[in-house]
């Protein structure tokens, strides 16, 4: 199922790179160059990163969209395999830390699938999954419901776990002990095609902010005792296949911006997005010409983002031409006393 979708993203990532424009002028004069840049090189074999968690104590955990290996960066750049994938586990393209309780959460679904003797290729249904974060032992798996594709979370203070489906425009909700996924909201709105939801980002008052991948919008989902409301947040453009999102300390909205078409990959801000106001919000991008950023993590002013560098698979004949390297890109975001223009600088590993 994943390849025939990614197939039809690549088909209609081709049509619209003739027929739409990627990048406003307002866009364009946002755009805060970067003075100083750094990667994080990962191992080599080590393919796709796309899940990033931080803990407290500085160390980073990375997953991969096709292996459920999942990496431990040490504070001083030392790389360890944390946990080595299984049956179970089988990607990690989402990795959300409860450090609290010391829970690793994870989404896992089949990009590559299972190949038979007969070359049938059988895809495992996707799940999410938590590990103990000091032991590495696998805690829980759960099923999606409904053939879902599970594809980001966010982690409450409570230690319950939300999560988008792409396939269905619903938001799942795992309770603390609960056994099952539960559908915390559902609006035929959070849909879009080939790709719906996918990024997932809470604020600190409980609203959740949500984006559609092909649809290149972002809703803001308010819980209440009669249940959620679902409303669309207006912006100057539409996002490029906004991805992953995560709020910032100062309550600026993060997204990444993955840019299937344009090639382009982008870290945006969005500043007071839960804020009502009559005119759009203004997107500012804070870093650009990365390749297919997929997710992030934030502490203090320290962003990390993995960068997937899968866009070639997403491309007629060039499926096979695989980077040699991956990498997260590390920024720091200055005080909040500096202007816009130089908001945003890369700090050396």
């Amino acid at each position: 199922m994943l390849r025939t979708l990614f197939r039809t993203i690549a088909l209609a990532a081709v049509l619209l790179s003739n027929t739409r424009a990627i990048a406003s002028p307002l866009t364009i004069a946002s755009l805060t160059p970067a003075r100083e840049e750094t990667r994080i090189g990962l191992p080599n074999g080590f393919q796709y990163p796309n899940g990033i968690a931080r803990a407290s104590d500085g160390t980073l955990y990375v997953g991969s969209v096709t292996s459920g290996k999942i990496l431990q960066v040490q504070p001083n750049g030392r790389i360890e395999t944390f946990f080595p994938g299984n049956n179970e586990i089988f990607a990690a393209n989402s990795l959300r830390l409860d450090d609290q309780r010391g829970i690793l959460w994870g989404a896992s679904s089949d990009f590559l699938g299972v190949r038979g003797a007969d070359g049938k290729v059988t895809r495992r249904p996707h799940r999410i999954f938590a590990l103990d974060i000091r032991t590495g032992k696998v805690l829980r798996v759960v099923l999606m419901p409904d053939g879902g594709f599970g594809n980001d979370m966010a982690i409450d203070p409570k230690g319950g776990v939300y999560l988008t489906d792409s396939n269905r425009p619903r938001i799942y909700y795992l309770a603390p002990g609960a056994k099952q996924l539960q559908v915390w909201a559902e609006d035929d709105r959070l849909r879009s095609q080939p790709v719906g939801l996918a990024g997932i980002a809470r604020a600190a008052n409980g609203i959740v902010v949500v984006g559609l991948f092909s649809g290149g919008r972002l809703f803001k989902v308010t819980p209440s005792p009669q249940g959620t409301q679902v409303d669309a947040i207006s912006l100057q453009r539409s996002i490029e296949n906004p991805d992953g999102m995560v709020f910032a300390p100062d309550g600026s909205l993060l997204v990444l911006e993955g840019a299937i078409a344009s090639g382009n990959g982008r870290l945006l801000c969005i500043r007071d997005i839960l804020t009502p106001a009559s005119q759009p919000k203004a997107i500012e991008v804070l870093a650009d010409k990365m390749e297919s950023p997929v997710n992030l993590t934030v502490a203090d002013r320290q962003i990390w983002v993995t960068e997937s560098r899968i866009r070639h698979r997403l491309i007629p004949g060039k499926e096979t031409a695989i980077p040699d390297r991956f990498f997260i890109r590390r920024f720091t975001l200055p005080s909040s006393k500096t202007t816009k223009t130089s908001w945003l600088r890369f700090d050396p590993p």
